[in-house]
């Protein structure tokens, strides 16, 4: 796919190593602009921009909006932003004027068709990525005018998130061939590592235990945790919590707990009491590393999330490990992800020690467990094979214009 959208670039007008930058001679040179029309586009995109790193330590990148996506508080920033508030010819020379894009990446649809227009004419490769049927059937798109088609016509290549978007493509007059179905562009996160010694001396202790993680627990939420637990093991005698603080400053905190709730349990490096099963909580000071536990245990509660004002962990790290997730209210950093895996049934909410207790006793049978993990495994895959592809197209098309 890579070659022939090269040369398409080239030939409609994709600036090449030899030539110059077409903004003003004090625009900032952004390497990389992402046009979003949606909240999960901006955690998507800093996965993207994660996975662009890796190779290009130097990468600029500038995100734009129409003013419908907010910019969350303590966005990365290293990542420039700027907010579109008309299409106006005026408008949209001012922001050639500050900058200066060598390549854009526009998701979802909702096109600004003059914006679009400029973009093109002065040579910027555009991709559309995500594109979905929402953004392309817009009220003021049904009448298919001149103007609009020309906008669609002007992307290099079209990502869509499904067969329906790739549709209404053709039927802008885009050529299937330049058309990918890739799935919904979403958030993600890399594997987590951990160290196989310590693995497998655990999967050793632990054996056959039914076993269940509470990640990233505050010390708020920890008396919730703690009496699920309880309440479980009337059900599982020989169940096992994982327990792994959010902040180990709390540490000392989680201990004190343990012993008011009289919770026999061990601390992890010290695997005391968990082969013979006279532990049930093995305690863990690290978050760092939840690459192990994740990989050790098949449920997860993902913690920060039971009271209000931390706003939940991100649930891709236990989705790609294989554990089923348990979550609270209290998620609204990433509800949006949480409410996808939810959607498939491979996440489910939790709101009090009632609520908590019996999801972590009816996953305690393997099959239910490994069912949902499933299901969460596989939306957190089809995300990562979109970013793998998108990855590899923009690292290509960049070292293809060279240096700015």
């Amino acid at each position: 796919m890579v070659k022939p959208l090269l040369t398409g670039l080239l030939s409609r007008g994709g600036r090449s190593q030899k030539s110059s930058t077409s903004g003003s001679a004090d625009a900032q040179v952004i390497d990389l602009w992402f046009h979003a029309t949606e909240p999960a586009h901006l955690p998507a995109f800093l996965q993207l921009r994660r996975a662009l790193l890796a190779e290009r330590p130097d990468l600029s990148c500038l995100v734009t909006t129409d003013g419908s996506v907010l910019q969350p508080e303590g966005f990365d920033p290293f990542v420039a932003w700027h907010v579109f508030t008309s299409d106006k010819p005026s408008e949209n020379a001012r922001f050639f004027e500050k900058y200066n894009p060598r390549l854009c990446l526009w998701a979802g649809g909702w096109l600004r068709t003059a914006l679009i227009s400029e973009t093109a004419k002065r040579g910027t490769p555009l991709l559309m990525i995500d594109a979905q049927s929402q953004g392309l059937l817009t009220g003021r798109w049904r009448s298919l005018s001149h103007a609009e088609k020309r906008a669609v016509q002007a992307f290099a290549s079209y990502f869509a998130r499904d067969a329906e978007a790739s549709l209404l493509l053709e039927r802008f007059g885009v050529d299937a061939a330049d058309v990918t179905i890739a799935g919904r562009m979403q958030e993600g996160i890399p594997a987590l590592p951990y160290n196989a010694t310590d693995l497998e001396e655990l999967r050793g202790a632990v054996k056959s235990r039914p076993t269940w993680l509470a990640a990233c627990a505050r010390l708020e939420e920890l008396d919730t945790v703690l009496e699920a637990h309880a309440k479980a093991n009337r059900a599982a005698h020989r169940l096992l919590l994982l327990l792994v603080p959010d902040d180990e400053d709390e540490f000392s905190g989680f201990k004190q707990s343990l012993i008011r709730h009289n919770l026999r349990f061990s601390v992890w490096p010290d695997l005391a009491g968990i082969a013979d099963e006279t532990a049930q909580v093995l305690l863990a000071e690290d978050p760092f590393e939840m690459g192990l536990w994740l990989r050790l245990a098949p449920v997860a509660f993902m913690g920060a999330s039971l009271v209000p004002g931390f706003g939940g962990h991100n649930p891709y790290a236990p989705a790609n490990l294989g554990s089923a997730i348990l979550y609270g209210p209290n998620v609204g950093r990433h509800l949006e992800s949480y409410s996808r895996f939810a959607s498939v049934g491979g996440a489910r909410i939790v709101r009090d020690t009632e609520t908590l207790a019996a999801a972590v006793t009816q996953l305690s049978a393997p099959d239910r467990a490994a069912q949902m993990a499933m299901s969460a495994w596989e939306i957190a895959t089809e995300g990562a094979e979109v970013t793998d592809k998108i990855t590899a197209l923009v690292h290509d098309i960049l070292d293809n214009l060279g240096a700015p």
